[in-house]
């Protein structure tokens, strides 16, 4: 049997999430030529290369690589689990967690979290990552992140369990000069003919398109862009009309220190949820089970219901 080592698989996996053997020394806080000898002794007992080394330095897996480092994960991850299982309600959590969230989601999901886990649980080795949404469910089933952050609608993969954390309007963000600004609310029909700018990135400006259409509607796409300060910024100057499940602070400006508006959508064919996604089967360790409570609590403390009564910004006029 191949004597392999719980620190050569943590070494390794570092490896693969960083990206080189420097910078997976640093994380683990050991030298370089430790990880690198650790490597290159599982590669000798395991007779396969895991790693490719590339230009810069630069560590890639190999295929071989990648589906070692699926099996590796749970191995490190049952092995946690077996350990947490013996320590009592009341013993301080701790060691890796995993997260992943889509970009849209992560002002509102993310930070607020980090600080939970500084606080509540200093001993856990919390680590983000933002990936689209495809890319994010993948990397669940793959091991690579815990739990992931998205929309439910934007769940297209097979093999992952839901785990719903708030319910979400959808709001359309308009300049703050913009005929609706003032409402509390807007029906699609009242923006149809003003230009749209979405997010590009896939599948949500294919489903909000998809939705519009659905409800008789065809919306006049002006740019697709893959940045959304981009986005709240073209819409502070009045090019048009964007769409967001993530509501910032009603205080908050533009680059240009201009403010916008996000009025709740009021078709209800945009009801959408917030929802963190985990590997179906997976156990639902007393971490992940704090993690998923934190998310929660976070969605719930950044619910732009909550801001609705708060003071406003002036009024600014585009040029």
């Amino acid at each position: 049997m191949t004597d392999l080592t719980l620190r050569q698989l943590a070494y390794f996996l570092a490896v693969l999430d960083r990206g080189s053997v420097s910078d997976a020394a640093k994380d683990c806080r050991v030298s370089q030529a430790t990880v690198s000898a650790a490597l290159a002794q599982l590669e000798k007992q395991l007779k396969v290369t895991l790693i490719a080394r590339g230009p810069a330095r630069r560590a890639r897996p190999t295929s071989s690589g990648r589906e070692f480092g699926v099996r590796a994960r749970e191995i490190l991850s049952n092995v946690s689990d077996a350990v947490e299982s013996l320590n009592d309600e009341s013993a301080a959590l701790q060691g890796p967690l995993r997260i992943g969230c889509i970009p849209t989601a992560g002002p509102r999901m993310l930070p607020a979290t980090a600080a939970q886990f500084v606080k509540h649980h200093p001993q856990v080795d919390v680590s983000f990552v933002e990936a689209h949404p495809l890319a994010v469910q993948q990397m669940v089933l793959n091991g690579e992140v815990d739990v992931a952050v998205m929309y439910r609608k934007q769940i297209q993969i097979e093999g992952v369990t839901r785990h719903d954390l708030a319910e979400v309007q959808l709001h359309a963000i308009v300049s703050a000069d913009h005929p609706v600004a003032e409402q509390d609310g807007v029906d699609i029909a009242e923006l149809i003919d003003d230009p749209l700018i979405l997010l590009d990135s896939p599948p949500t400006a294919d489903l909000l398109i998809s939705q519009i259409r659905g409800i008789g509607y065809e919306p006049s796409v002006r740019w697709l862009i893959p940045n959304a300060e981009t986005i709240r910024s073209m819409v502070g100057l009045g090019l048009g009309f964007s769409l967001a499940n993530a509501v910032p602070h009603p205080n908050t400006l533009t680059f240009q220190g201009m403010p916008v508006r996000y009025l709740p959508v009021t078709n209800p064919e945009f009801a959408n949820t917030i929802v963190g996604v985990t590997m179906t089967g997976a156990r639902l360790s007393k971490k992940l089970t704090a993690a998923l409570e934190i998310l929660r609590k976070t969605a719930a403390d950044t619910d732009p219901h909550r801001w609705k009564h708060q003071s406003r910004t002036p009024k600014l006029t585009h040029p």
